[in-house]
């Protein structure tokens, strides 16, 4: 399972946890915002409430991640999730931070319409004294998401073209 099928079963379902309709989501953050790491995943709710989701997809990649200095913290997270395949649920219980929120994603070979459903694990633990996002910042957001949306339908409309040129 990649990083793109977890975001997408993260996001597009109704019975997703982060469904897009009721957050503002956008993925790989690392700019624009001031953090001092980069987001997988950042779910922004009504109220600006922060969210961030770390995708990991293999055990290696988790165990690295932990290592890293930042710790995932940042005065506007209200929670964070750590979110992947199911195949990783045990190295997850055992490395993943005790205050943090684990998503398995597996795929649902029975659906007709969405084949990956996602399963909280563990709810993450509320940082109560994060700071809800300004409305500049959801702004700021939104921008980084639409400007990633258009540089990524020029991607696929050129590769379209390139593929139809063969």
């Amino acid at each position: 399972m990649t990083a793109d099928e977890v975001q997408y079963a993260l996001t597009y379902s109704q019975d997703s946890p982060f469904y897009m309709r009721k957050y503002y989501v956008v993925p790989n953050v690392s700019w624009g915002l001031d953090f001092n790491h980069e987001l997988d995943l950042l779910a922004i709710s009504k109220c600006f409430s922060g969210t961030e989701i770390e995708i990991k997809v293999s055990k290696s990649d988790l165990k690295r991640d932990l290592q890293k200095g930042h710790g995932h913290r940042d005065p506007r997270i209200r929670q964070l999730y750590f979110a992947g395949p199911i195949e990783l649920e045990e190295a997850f219980f055992e490395y993943v931070p005790k205050d943090a929120g684990i998503i398995t994603v597996y795929r649902n070979p029975k659906a007709i319409h969405l084949r990956y459903q996602c399963v909280i694990r563990r709810k993450a633990k509320a940082n109560r004294s994060a700071k809800a996002f300004t409305d500049g910042e959801v702004f700021r957001l939104l921008r980084l998401g639409n400007m990633r949306y258009w540089s990524m339908f020029h991607k696929n409309l050129k590769n379209k073209k390139e593929n139809e040129n063969v």
